[in-house]
């Protein structure tokens, strides 16, 4: 009955949105799909506990609690993504590193895949490790945030829904690694400038065009530039010769 719950509810929300394509993983909470669009959770993410806690599965048996980009800590759940309460007791049902960007064709969303390695309800007692795996559907909604937990479909597999703003592919706002190098690149030669050109002038006492640090390179640098374009012209037109056999 409880798998049947599961199967009927993911069935039944399969129609609210279609998406298409690969969404590359930035990092636990966001992921870049190919037409450059991101879904980022981070505005949803709490650093204080989970975004939701202690949400109750759709059979009303277990609670579960997530929250997406930074770890939290529930009872004996430690690092967590997601923590599932069971008769008292909680279990870490995925951790953030674990997280993994994937699309289901079946019911045409993307999804966050989490793991942890924890112990087993059924073993308690001798403390063996079980390998709990939660699947977290992304619905793309622009209503008020929900999260459901489905529950366990499987002994040690796990459902969840999230439907909201924050599952919808949207602009990237964030800096790009390009960027962020072309910043460090022009920071590093504000300061080889600033501080070459101050202690040229307060320590060598020079001025004018001797207080550029290496002046003479710079002064060459545009004929040199020249030469190199110059030179790499010619050797693209050069025409090889060969020997005839």
């Amino acid at each position: 009955m409880k798998n049947t719950l599961v199967l009927l509810t993911l069935l039944k929300l399969g129609c609210l949105v279609t998406a298409q394509g690969t969404c590359k993983k930035v990092n636990s909470c966001k992921c870049k799909l190919d037409d450059g669009k991101v879904i980022d959770m981070d505005p949803l993410a709490k650093s204080n506990g989970p975004a939701f806690l202690d949400v109750s599965d759709s059979a009303g048996v277990d609670l579960y609690s997530w929250n997406p980009c930074k770890p939290f800590t529930e009872g004996s759940c430690s690092n967590a993504a997601v923590c599932q309460s069971h008769s008292g007791a909680q279990y870490n049902c995925g951790t953030q590193d674990s997280a993994q960007f994937g699309y289901d064709t079946s019911n045409n969303v993307y999804t966050v895949t989490y793991s942890a390695d924890t112990v087993s309800k059924s073993n308690e007692l001798s403390k063996s490790n079980e390998l709990r795996t939660t699947t977290l559907y992304l619905y793309c909604d622009q209503g008020p945030d929900m999260f459901q937990p489905i529950g366990e479909a499987v002994q040690g597999t796990y459902a969840l829904i999230y439907k909201g703003k924050y599952a919808c592919p949207r602009e990237d706002t964030g800096i790009s690694a390009g960027t962020i190098l072309i910043i460090i690149f022009f920071s590093l030669v504000a300061v080889y400038l600033i501080g070459g050109v101050l202690f040229q002038i307060f320590v060598r006492k020079n001025s004018g065009k001797n207080a550029i640090p290496n002046a003479s390179f710079w002064l060459d640098f545009p004929a040199l530039v020249k030469d190199g374009v110059f030179f790499i012209v010619r050797r693209g037109k050069g025409k090889g010769t060969y020997n005839s056999i």
